[in-house]
């Protein structure tokens, strides 16, 4: 009755959970420097700033890279991302200019991004999206010929590499994210990583009163986090699951302990998901028949995704179809972001530039919805995403009584057949 496929999934262990309340209680040694030394050796940076959440992160990332082009620095956001990289920089209180995407592969318009650099702007973001990677040979040529410099948001690149170099190193600054749904988790918690000299690092307080907090948060998302229950807060509107928000950003603080616990605690389980999402997406792009119905995204050789989520453009003919998008949201499909950044009232207001129509992004807010490629999908429920999508040429999926009466279906016996 209750079930509701998660549109993302992060594992969290019971260990996790326990050794963030003894952290929050101060039963434990504070794990905040064992975090900082992974990170640094994981990620190849010199220097790793713990923050209270991954747009904390950006916001501070963004200030920083800013710093060096004077407090008027124009920052270059995607036109179409997750509405919290518009938050970060309406928190950095720089002026905005955006530049649009190729709809086709989800990296930046490198032409419309000329453009926005040649009008001024000398600090860049890049959002891999789901965790598939950008063209990052020809952003960084483009980069270098203005003398801009690149921010990255891995914030939804657990386990995707571009040319065998893991998404986070790609940039002098990088930014992750351990929040809910990423492919890392511990609950809350952010990282900035530095390459390079950066004048004047930020030293960041605590939150008040804020382990407690962080230690409820992940305990709720661990019982909640499971098809099973999690139709009941997704039913609740006022909490906001499944609906993209957004969100007023807030002034950095220090990653909780609790937080950093957790994150130490999930990374094994975290490895071990990224490879069933990209396993699972790998089957899920051999079902699709290529017809006009729905469309991936183009990915070069060189990238390897990690599909926090598995990105499909979808026809005129099935955008309008309110019927079928709920009917495919009780199986984990759901729009992506429903609007461009530029149609945010606080980013609008920032907003300086040469553009403001970016075509690549607006077709992407209309047509772009996302299928789980999480451990928790069933195979039906996968193949019943891909019907809907893509009714030609899939095979027969299960019925939903037959996977969960005698014989559990879900991807991970599908990936076990494969090997």
């Amino acid at each position: 009755m209750f079930r509701h496929q998660l549109a993302a999934y992060s594992p969290i262990t019971p260990a996790a959970i326990a050794r963030a309340c003894l952290a929050a209680a101060r039963l434990a040694p504070d794990q905040r420097p064992a975090l900082r030394r992974l990170l640094l050796t994981d990620y190849a940076a010199q220097s790793a700033i713990l923050c209270g959440s991954g747009t904390q992160a950006l916001q501070l990332a963004i200030t920083l890279a800013s710093r060096a082009f004077g407090a008027d620095a124009t920052v270059a956001l995607p036109a179409f991302s997750c509405f919290d990289v518009g938050s970060a920089a309406v928190g950095a209180g720089v002026p905005v200019a955006l530049y649009d995407l190729d709809a086709e592969s989800l990296s930046p318009d490198l032409a419309s991004l000329e453009r926005v650099l040649s009008g001024g702007a000398r600090v860049i973001v890049v959002s891999p999206l789901f965790g598939l990677p950008i063209d990052w040979g020809g952003l960084v040529a483009l980069a270098e010929r203005f003398g801009a410099v690149v921010v990255e948001d891995a914030a939804q690149g657990h386990g995707a590499r571009w040319d065998g170099r893991r998404l986070g190193t790609l940039a002098p600054i990088s930014t992750l994210s351990f929040g809910r749904g990423k492919g890392w988790t511990g609950g809350h918690g952010g990282a900035v990583l530095l390459r390079g000299p950066v004048t004047g690092e930020p030293v960041l307080s605590a939150e008040p009163a804020g382990e407690l907090s962080v230690a409820v948060a992940l305990i709720a998302q661990w019982l909640l986090g499971r098809p099973s229950v999690y139709g009941i807060p997704r039913s609740i509107d006022w909490l906001g699951l499944g609906a993209t928000r957004y969100r007023s950003p807030r002034e950095p603080v220090l990653m909780s302990r609790a937080a950093a616990a957790a994150v130490l605690a999930n990374r094994p389980g975290s490895l071990a998901e990224a490879s069933v999402r990209r396993d699972n997406a790998e089957e899920m792009s051999a079902s699709q028949t290529g017809g006009s119905a729905s469309r991936l995204p183009q990915q070069p050789p060189i990238a390897e995704p990690g599909y926090l989520r598995f990105p499909v453009r979808l026809s005129k003919a099935l955008v309008g179809s309110e019927e079928l998008l709920q009917r495919l949201s009780k199986i984990g499909v759901e729009r992506a972001y429903p609007s461009t950044l530029g149609e945010l009232g606080p980013v609008r207001d920032r907003l300086v530039g040469p553009e403001r129509e970016w075509p690549g992004a607006e077709s992407l807010a209309k047509t772009l919805v996302t299928l789980p490629t999480h451990s928790l999908v069933r195979l039906s429920e996968r193949n019943a995403a891909l019907r809907l999508i893509e009714p030609k040429g899939l095979p027969s999926a299960p019925s939903d009584s037959n996977a969960g009466v005698g014989r559990q279906v879900d991807v991970l016996s599908m990936v076990s057949k494969r090997r």
